[in-house]
């Protein structure tokens, strides 16, 4: 890592007076970037081949790293140790229990980011603490690049019943999207609502929705809540409990997705990025 600084849940090292450091010397060597996959691989009696059976993710990502006081904005170089004031401060704001966004302040990362946790551990020289290093520990094998959020206006008489979503991972496979969908088409009865995506062979269904209703989907947590009074007592049932999902293979990153009813729609996902600190 050749950055300086970081962000974590909206606050930056530097804010403190630190920086990012490497109290050993030389930090070059190989590193992890997000894409550590395990691979299961049998061969065959009589056979000089081996098939591959199985590929997984075994571990999360993590990244060890050291800080130290920024000394470009120091007054005197008696003031490079930590006070006990600024250590304290420092882990009440690090080493928490549930997981913060954690961003590296570099060119090229402006837009990525790791949900994180840290430990701590203080380095000392001649009994004074000059820094702190740090063991960061995420949710995921993975990056994420911040959230996108798409807006669509679906009207059947218009001809604009579809709508195209690119997913942007760079992992072969599927992620689940929060959407809120706003139900505009009047009808006499409550209908069923239906979204269909031209990548999957599934179809997600709310039954008895009505005009002017605002469903929201939350993708990651798989839940599904709805604004109407009246429809609250039987979203359980009128669900068919399957979650949208944006999907890519090698190939083929485009998704389709069209509705039976005119709504307007707002999607949300945020796309995984394999990269490293």
């Amino acid at each position: 890592m050749y950055c300086l600084d970081f962000e974590y849940d909206g606050e930056k090292l530097s804010d403190y007076g630190m920086l990012i450091c490497s109290f050993g010397g030389a930090n070059d060597g190989v590193l992890s970037s997000g894409a550590d996959i395990s691979f299961q691989q049998v061969r065959p009696s009589g056979s000089n081949t081996f098939h591959l059976y199985s590929s997984v993710y075994n571990d999360t990502f993590t990244a060890t790293f050291q800080i130290c006081k920024n000394p470009h904005v120091l007054c005197s170089q008696d003031n490079l140790y930590l006070s006990a004031e600024l250590l304290a401060a420092l882990q009440r704001w690090l080493c928490r229990k549930e997981y913060h966004k954690f961003k590296i302040l570099q060119e090229g990362y402006e837009h990525i980011y790791w949900n994180a946790v840290f430990e701590s551990k203080q380095y000392v020289i001649s009994g004074k603490t000059a820094g702190l290093e740090l063991i960061l520990h995420t949710d995921a094998p993975f990056a994420y690049m911040d959230s996108l959020t798409l807006n669509y206006s679906c009207k059947l008489a218009d001809g604009n019943a579809a709508f195209d979503v690119y997913d942007l991972s760079d992992e072969i496979g599927f992620l689940r999207p929060d959407l809120t969908i706003k139900i505009l088409s009047h009808t006499n009865t409550p209908a069923v609502f239906q979204l269909e995506n031209s990548m999957d062979t599934q179809i997600t269904k709310i039954n008895n929705c009505v005009h002017g209703e605002t469903i929201t989907i939350n993708g990651r947590q798989q839940t599904i809540t709805t604004d109407s009074a009246s429809h609250k007592l039987t979203l359980a049932k009128d669900f068919n409990y399957f979650f949208p999902k944006i999907i890519n293979t090698y190939q083929n990153n485009k998704n389709t997705f069209g509705v039976n009813l005119d709504c307007e729609i707002q999607l949300s996902y945020s796309p995984i990025k394999k990269v490293g600190i």
